[in-house]
C-alpha cells in the first residue's frame, strides 16, 4: 500500500497544473456542446413543431369537448326559440282571425250605436294583432339568432375535431424520435470533445441517478437509463473521474507507464491521463446488476448496441462497458 501511495504521489507531483477559468461554467460552455444538447433534445422528442403539438394536444382535446357541450346548449336554445315561434305564429293567426271578425261585425252593424261598439272592438282586436306581430317577429329574430349560433357552434366543433385529428396524425407520422437531429449531433461529437477539454471545470458536471456526468449529456443519459429500465434492463454506471483518479486507475490496472503506455497495454484497458473522456464527463462505464458489463453477449450490452446511438452514445469495441459521445 505504501509503495502504491508513493507511486501515485510521485506521478501527481509531475502532473502539470492546469489553470481554471475565472468565469462561470455556463459562461464558457462550448457552443458545440450547447448545439449537441439541443439537437439530442430534438432527436428524443421530435421537431420543435411536434413538441409544441404534443404539448398543445390535451388542450385541443378539451376544446373539442367544450365545443360539443356548446352545440348541446345551442340546440336547447334553438328548440326553445322554435317553440316560441310556433306559439307566436299560432297567437298571430288567432289575432288575425279575431281582427277580421271584428272588422266584418263593424261593417255589418245596422245602427250607429252598434257601429260604435263594433269599432271599439275592432280597435281592440287591432291592438292585439299588432302585439302578436311584434311577438312573432321577436320570436323569429331569436330563432334566427339561435340557429346561427348553433351553426357557429357546429363549425367550431368541426374545426376543433379536425385540428385534433391533424395534430394526432402529424405526431404519429413524426414519432417520438428525429434521426436527422441525432445524425447532426453525431457529426458534432468530436468538436464537442475538443471544445470541452479547453474549458472544462467540475462545475460542468451534474448527477444523473448517482452517475456524475457532463451537463451536456445529462438529458440523454437520463432518457437512456429510463428507457432501458422500461425495457427490463436496469443499468447504472460510473461517469466523471478526476485526473488523479485516472492516474490511480492506471496504476491499479498495471499500465507499464502512466503517461505513455497505450490503454491496451494495461490489465484492463485504461486511457492515458488527459485523454480519457471520463475526465470531462463525456463517457460512462455502464454497469448491469451492480457489475461492469463484462462482454458483448451481456444483455445490457445487447440493449445498448441496439439503442445507445439514439441517445448519442457510441461503444469503444474493446470495452463493452465504455460508452461515450465519440466511441473513444
Amino acid at each position: 500500500m505504501r509503495k502504491y501511495q508513493a507511486v501515485v504521489a510521485a506521478v501527481l507531483a509531475m502532473t502539470p497544473i492546469i489553470g481554471v477559468p475565472a468565469q462561470s461554467a455556463e459562461a464558457v460552455r462550448p457552443v458545440a456542446a450547447k448545439t449537441w444538447s439541443r439537437l439530442m433534445h430534438t432527436a428524443l422528442n421530435g421537431s420543435p413543431e411536434i413538441v409544441k403539438l404534443r404539448a398543445a394536444l390535451p388542450a385541443m382535446r378539451t376544446a373539442v369537448i367544450t365545443r360539443r357541450i356548446a352545440i348541446g346548449q345551442a340546440i336547447i336554445s334553438q328548440s326553445a326559440a322554435q317553440a316560441s315561434v310556433t306559439m307566436a305564429t299560432s297567437a298571430n293567426l288567432k289575432a288575425r282571425r279575431a281582427y277580421a271578425t271584428a272588422t266584418a261585425d263593424r261593417k255589418a252593424a245596422k245602427t250607429s250605436i252598434e257601429r260604435r261598439r263594433q269599432r271599439a272592438a275592432e280597435r281592440q282586436r287591432g291592438t292585439e294583432l299588432d302585439k302578436s306581430v311584434v311577438t312573432l317577429r321577436t320570436a323569429q329574430t331569436r330563432l334566427r339568432t339561435t340557429t346561427a349560433k348553433l351553426a357557429a357552434a357546429d363549425d367550431a366543433w368541426h374545426a376543433a375535431t379536425v385540428a385534433v385529428r391533424n395534430a394526432e396524425q402529424k405526431i404519429a407520422a413524426a414519432g417520438d424520435y428525429d434521426p436527422a437531429a441525432a445524425a447532426r449531433a453525431a457529426k458534432l461529437a468530436a468538436q464537442v470533445v475538443t471544445e470541452t477539454r479547453a474549458t472544462f471545470t467540475t462545475d460542468d458536471t451534474t448527477q444523473v441517478y448517482g452517475i456524475t456526468v457532463n451537463k451536456t449529456i445529462a438529458y440523454t443519459v437520463k432518457h437512456m437509463i429510463d428507457d432501458a429500465a422500461k425495457a427490463g434492463v436496469p443499468m447504472s454506471g460510473g461517469g466523471f473521474r478526476t485526473r488523479e483518479q485516472q492516474i490511480k486507475l492506471r496504476v491499479t490496472n498495471g499500465c507499464p507507464d502512466i503517461w505513455t503506455a497505450p490503454a491496451s497495454s494495461c490489465r484492463v484497458p485504461t486511457a492515458i491521463p488527459g485523454r480519457s473522456l471520463h475526465e470531462i464527463g463525456l463517457a460512462i462505464d455502464m454497469t448491469y446488476g451492480g457489475r461492469t458489463i463484462p462482454n458483448h453477449e451481456n444483455v445490457a450490452y445487447q440493449w445498448l448496441a441496439a439503442n445507445a446511438s439514439r441517445y448519442g452514445f457510441v461503444n469503444l469495441p474493446a470495452e463493452p462497458w465504455h460508452w461515450s459521445i465519440t466511441g473513444s
